[in-house]
């Protein structure tokens, strides 16, 4: 028997959430509502199926195909213009010489199909509409029927409470005869319900009503959708489930990982792939989609995600949708019937209130509170670029297309036949992204020096070597293990500049830029390590006897994946005893690490130190950029104390530096160490760039080659060396060291403001305080008695960022504490 599937409408209110896709294809319970129809129709012996298609039917027809996944025989007909329900499939009235049933594609029940054409056939009549009981009638159209022979006398369609006299309602579902086609003219818009059944019933034709028991929903608006979800969960509607009941109510599909401490109570389904980290709690009606992502601590309750969905560490959903490609950043709250469409990211802290719907491929910038629908705003955050690069979630954000696009806009900003490095760890989607980032170069005509897989300060320091006009190094994201960070280089190894960043950012959105022909394409060529020519250039003769004769007994923990072909050749040069203290099983070794991974070892390390007996504990990050010190007590060396040690290295063994360039918020003890070596202290704007050129223009630590500087704040190695030289020097351990700076205590803060509300409350700061003291290098920081505070807006995130310096901890807390409760305060005056 045959089946026509009516899948041609536009929809309803759902269809702007779906990023213009069919409502059949809109998923209940990981599949299209169309397939739970597809698989009714199959276990009722139904074998062929005609789908009449109008709105976006190629994506219809693509999905399905020719039907013999399900066990079905599958043909489409396209309607060239809308003819109703009842005229389209008149148009296919060739292919219907026996009866045949009509059904909805958007529709989800369990009804027994083949009882209601047992029905049809016993009542041998024309024309059976299959009819459900339901509480409310008013948006259906009520059937009334005669009560013994089930002959329908009567049809109010969507009545008022005044006029409803059943509760028995139309379903969409038709079993009918060929000839009401006789009833039907050809090209003539006509519909079932408002024409051919009163036509039908008006000529005394055979009219019959089916009341159907089982489940039926007629899915026209979001809280239908999502309580579809819960029956089916519920076992209130019979579909079948996808994947596997591992446990009683809790299903998953193929691949799904689960951390052993993540909560998870049933009803839940997360389909194929999903990854549910650490801490993270799914709550009764949950859905996840394939290749969702739960990140660690966060929270669902009640809450649809469909695929390829994103969730940032510490989000809360309660009753909320999202639709596919969503991707919310972190800290992110959404309410109860809250929705995203397709495409939509969210930035860090943003907020969706209750009942908040946000159209298709909108980004909300971090800290956004929405409390009315999203729907005519513009696509695009502030920028591409954040504090360090281009970051984001791997094949979510940044895809293989987005990072060639971005290759070619960046290649066609050099001059015409430059040279371009690039680089990147040693982490699979890092190499996979840096063969699009080439391929994007290439075809803007720009050559490639490919170094491999390479740490980011050889990478720097393969700029100036190489004479290359710019580069590009591709790495995990320090604070995220599921994101890349790429960072962009100018001809000097530095960051690129605000003023390069603003006109990357404008040929990547507008795409104007040059392509190359075929003959002008970009030259690959492969470069081999530059290790060795590198370590030459940080250590000379005199420095290498220097620490060798000191003889340094050395506790290290690094990534052995990245640097095993650097660190244990550079401690092998000084002449260090070096203790390895990093994790060596398999899988250790080649995941992803992070900061915070690094920190969780600290203890680890300090142990190891006072057990050897060691002169320090060292801690490399697996870009070798991130520098941590213990001390040979086992006690951490905090970054404001490093930054002050290297300065008085400068100071004091390096009198031909003219000035000694530190950032805004480094400690102002380095000014009484300037003034006691009779040295000068420049201070920089809180961004690496800025640091970078005040060490370059000051040629404070220049190459072997002296072409550039080397760059201690993003190179952990070089600034390793400088810390093992002023200990040598000195002859001295690093706790004593550290008593050789002026000890200062340190406090830092952070609120949280709206982007809105920064620039009133920096302006109200800064004359509440025009009487002290001040300097504005960058943000505002403001001179006490006690110390100092900066306050610092944020350039990401709806933050302040506090730093506070005195004497003592608690003098530096209330400092720190009084700017704190000042911005709140201001935030509530508004």
């Amino acid at each position: 028997m045959r089946a026509v599937i009516m899948a041609g409408g536009k929809g309803t209110r759902l269809r702007p959430l779906t990023c213009n896709k069919p409502k059949p294809l809109v998923p209940i319970v990981n599949r299209p509502i169309m397939e739970h129809i597809l698989y009714l129709l199959k276990k009722h012996r139904f074998e062929e199926v005609v789908v009449t298609l109008f709105y976006l039917g190629e994506a219809i027809e693509n999905y399905f195909g020719d039907g013999r996944e399900y066990g079905l025989k599958m043909h489409y007909v396209t309607e060239e213009k809308p003819l109703g329900t009842a005229g389209c499939v008149k148009n296919i009235e060739d292919q219907l010489d026996q009866t045949f049933l009509v059904i909805s594609g958007d529709a989800l029940t369990d009804f027994d199909l083949e009882a209601a054409v047992k029905f049809h056939k016993q009542k041998q009549a024309t024309a059976t509409i299959v009819l459900t009981k339901v509480n409310n009638p008013l948006e259906y159209g009520v059937v009334i029927t005669e009560p013994e022979s089930q002959r329908i006398k009567r049809f109010l369609e969507k009545p008022g409470w005044g006029e409803v006299f059943s509760d028995t309602v139309n379903t969409g579902i038709y079993i009918l005869e060929p000839r009401i086609f006789s009833y039907i003219q050809p090209g003539v818009v006509f519909d079932f319900s408002k024409d051919l059944f009163p036509l039908l019933l008006a000529k005394g034709e055979p009219l019959y009503g089916y009341v159907a028991s089982g489940y039926w929903s007629d899915i026209g608006n979001l809280d239908q959708y999502r309580e579809a979800h819960f029956d089916a969960l519920t076992g209130k509607v019979r579909v079948s489930i996808p994947g596997k009941e591992i446990k009683p109510g809790i299903w998953v599909g193929e691949g799904v990982e689960i951390d052993q401490t993540a909560v998870i109570k049933a009803p839940v389904l997360l389909g194929d792939y999903c990854r549910v980290k650490a801490g993270a709690h799914l709550d009764e009606y949950t859905v996840i989609g394939k290749y969702g992502i739960v990140q660690e601590d966060s929270s669902m309750k009640r809450s649809i995600l469909w695929d390829h969905c994103y969730l940032g560490p510490n989000t809360e959903l309660r009753g909320a949708l999202l639709c596919h490609h969503s991707h919310l950043k972190g800290r992110n709250k959404l309410f109860e019937g809250a929705v995203l469409g397709e495409g939509v990211s969210m930035g860090v802290k943003a907020v969706l209130k209750p009942q908040v719907k946000v159209w298709p491929n909108k980004t909300i910038d971090s800290g956004t509170i929405l409390t009315e629908s999203l729907i005519w705003a513009k696509k695009g955050s502030k920028s591409l670029f954040g504090n360090a690069g281009i970051s984001g979630t791997v094949n979510q954000e940044i895809t293989p297309e987005i990072v060639a696009k971005l290759g070619a806009a960046f290649g066609a900003g050099l001059k015409q036949g430059a040279r371009c490095v690039v680089s990147s760890d040693h982490l699979n989607a890092s190499r996979v992204l840096k063969r699009a980032l080439v391929a994007g170069l290439l075809a803007s005509g720009t050559g490639v020096y490919d170094l491999g897989t390479m740490a980011t300060p050889i990478a720097r320091y393969a700029l100036v070597a190489l004479g290359a006009q710019g580069g590009v190094h591709l790495r995990i994201d320090p604070q995220d293990p599921e994101g890349v960070l790429l960072e962009f280089f100018d001809s000097q190894g530095m960051n690129i500049a605000k003023s390069t960043e603003r006109a990357l950012e404008n040929r990547y959105f507008s795409e104007d830029f040059p392509r190359a022909t075929a003959q002008n394409m970009g030259e690959l060529t492969f470069v081999p390590q530059l290790v060795d020519s590198y370590l030459q250039g940080l250590i000379n003769p005199e420095l290498k006897k220097l620490i060798r004769e000191a003889a340094f007994k050395i506790v290290v923990n690094y990534d052995p994946s990245s640097l095993a072909v650097i660190l244990p050749g550079l401690f092998e040069e000084l002449g260090c005893e070096v203790f390895n203290c990093y994790e060596t099983d398999e899988l250790a070794l080649y995941r992803p690490k992070t900061l915070k991974d690094l920190l969780n070892s600290l203890n680890r390390v300090a142990e190891a130190v006072r057990a050897r007996q060691a002169d320090l504990g060292v801690l490399v990050d697996s870009s070798a950029e991130r520098l941590i010190l213990l001390d040979n007590r086992g006690e951490l060396v905090k970054d404001e104390e490093l930054t002050a040690l290297l300065s008085f290295q400068v100071l004091k063994y390096q009198p031909e530096a003219d000035a000694v360039p530190v950032q805004v918020t480094a400690p102002h003890s380095i000014e009484e160490l300037a003034r006691e070596f009779r040295g000068k202290v420049i201070r920089t704007k809180a961004n690496p760039r800025s640091l970078m050129e005040q060490i370059v223009q000051t040629r404070l630590f220049p190459t072997d080659a002296g072409q550039t500087s080397y760059l201690p704040q993003v190179d952990a190695l070089f600034s390793l060396i400088k810390i093992l030289e002023l200990l040598a020097r000195e002859a001295v351990s690093l706790a004593e060291a550290r008593q050789l700076i002026p000890r200062v205590e340190r406090s830092y803060q952070e609120v949280d403001c709206p982007w809105e509300a920064k620039g009133r409350i920096m302006r109200n700061l800064f004359e509440e305080n025009k009487g002290r003291e001040l300097e504005l290098t960058d943000g505002l920081k403001v001179f006490h008695d006690a110390g100092w505070t900066l306050v610092l807006p944020d350039a990401e995130e709806p933050v302040f960022r506090i730093y506070a310096e005195a004497n003592t901890a608690e003098e530096a807390d209330a400092l720190a504490r009084m700017y704190m409760d000042r911005i709140n305060q201001l935030q509530l005056e508004n």
